[in-house]
């Protein structure tokens, strides 16, 4: 079980690093980005993807909408929660839940239909943590890497007007049995 609190430690910062990368990849030269954050999970337990905004050099939003799809053999949506953001500015945040064909290997997928919206038209969605997703694993799943690939994305600025919003992609990693870490000194001793 310390090899895996460990790795969580380390994935928890590695991701900082990226996201603080990732947002100045993702926003291109409109600036407004979301970022699926990235989480690793054991089978038989949850996974909370965060959700983050950045404005970044685009406009002030008023409400974004987005597409998320994702083979749903082992994971299986549960709920979304409001984040960080929401103590700076209140919004309203909805996901709904569409199955999909399955895909070329026969395996089943899912779409997410998540939208932010304001609830005072006269101030714009908070930067920051919007939400997180949350992912029940089923206890049988093997390691796997689940791809949560945005499908469709829009917003709306702050005066109803189509706004640019680029979109980074998350992945819900399902975590093997506990292995020890050869050749890592520091957490061997």
């Amino acid at each position: 079980m310390r090899v895996k609190q460990v790795l969580v430690v380390v994935t928890v910062t590695v991701l900082g690093v990226v996201l603080a990368g990732n947002f100045a990849g993702a926003q291109g030269a409109e600036g407004s980005a979301v970022i699926l954050g990235t989480v690793a999970s054991d089978p038989g337990t949850t996974a909370s993807v965060p959700f983050y905004y950045s404005r970044g050099s685009g406009p002030s939003l008023r409400s974004l909408r987005l597409h998320v799809d994702f083979v749903s053999n082992s994971v299986k949506f549960a709920k979304a929660d409001k984040g960080m953001a929401a103590e700076t500015q209140d919004y309203d945040l909805a996901v709904e839940m569409e199955d999909l064909p399955a895909n070329e290997r026969d395996l089943p997928r899912t779409r997410l239909k998540v939208a932010v919206t304001l609830l005072d038209a006269t101030t714009s969605i908070p930067e920051g943590l919007l939400a997180f997703l949350n992912f029940r694993i089923a206890p049988e799943s093997k390691p796997f890497t689940i791809l949560l690939q945005p499908a469709d994305a829009e917003a709306q600025d702050t005066s109803q007007k189509p706004a640019p919003l680029a979109v980074e992609p998350g992945k819900v990693i399902i975590a093997g049995p506990d292995e020890p870490m050869p050749g890592c000194f520091i957490y061997t001793h």
